[in-house]
């Protein structure tokens, strides 16, 4: 087994092990701005996402996936993924629930090897996942892949803040009281030690939008959000050139 795959499995045990409680901690430790982050995000497709099919990659519970899919209507088709059997169980008792079954689908999805066509989608979207890919550019790739020209990808994810004082505070919550709360809830301390971990390792928002540039992705940009703590990157597939 390589070291992505193993990074791979060892995300998925994590993250299967917090799922019971993944929902209640994401709005308490963010103070319920996760819910309007969401909102954000389902925003950022311009046009709105009626007759649109869109893909939420890393769907954890179904929250991103369940927002887009009530931001449309019956010609709005939402496919959430995730490679976490116990957050799906959860997602899918929550799609019933709301009576979303028309709209809105999950089933089980490996990020960096998305098993949909090309071109098969008018929107991808994740929401704080694109920092747990075992590898990121491959993953952004596989995002990219499966874009209709003309198609949007939007990536919410957290980022450091630039004011100093702002990040002090940010440090002191992500890094002590965040996993002490986390740890008690949930039982798993080490998993809301390694949240902010990762947000402190990821790339820029610059240089992620150098790799969607990269990626030949046009119109890239970044929405910071709530003091920077959080922001929406935004591209859209340009269509193949002739000659």
């Amino acid at each position: 087994m390589n070291t992505t795959d193993q990074k791979a499995q060892a995300v998925e045990r994590m993250f299967s092990s917090i799922a019971a409680r993944y929902d209640l901690l994401n709005h308490l430790l963010s103070l319920g701005f996760d819910i309007r982050w969401r909102n954000t995000a389902v925003a950022a497709f311009s046009g709105g996402v009626e007759n649109k099919k869109i893909l939420d990659v890393a769907c954890g519970t179904g929250d991103l996936a369940m927002a887009l899919a009530l931001a449309g209507d019956d010609s709005t088709q939402v496919v959430g993924g995730d490679f976490s059997s116990n957050m799906l169980a959860i997602g899918q008792e929550k799609v019933a629930k709301a009576d979303l079954g028309a709209r809105l689908s999950l089933e089980f999805l490996d990020a960096l090897n998305i098993g949909h066509p090309d071109g098969s989608f008018d929107g991808v979207t994740c929401a704080f996942g694109v920092r747990n890919f075992a590898d990121l550019d491959r993953g952004l790739t596989e995002m990219a892949r499966i874009l209709k020209p003309g198609g949007r990808m939007v990536i919410l994810e957290f980022t450091t803040p630039t004011n100093r004082v702002i990040a002090a505070a940010y440090r002191l919550y992500f890094t002590r009281i965040l996993p002490f709360i986390g740890g008690v809830i949930s039982g798993n301390r080490g998993a809301y030690e390694y949240l902010p971990d990762t947000v402190y390792k990821f790339p820029t928002p610059d240089q992620l939008s150098a790799r969607l540039g990269v990626l030949g992705l046009a119109e890239v940009g970044f929405t910071p959000l709530t003091f920077g703590i959080c922001g929406i990157h935004t591209g859209v597939k340009p269509a193949p050139t002739e000659g």
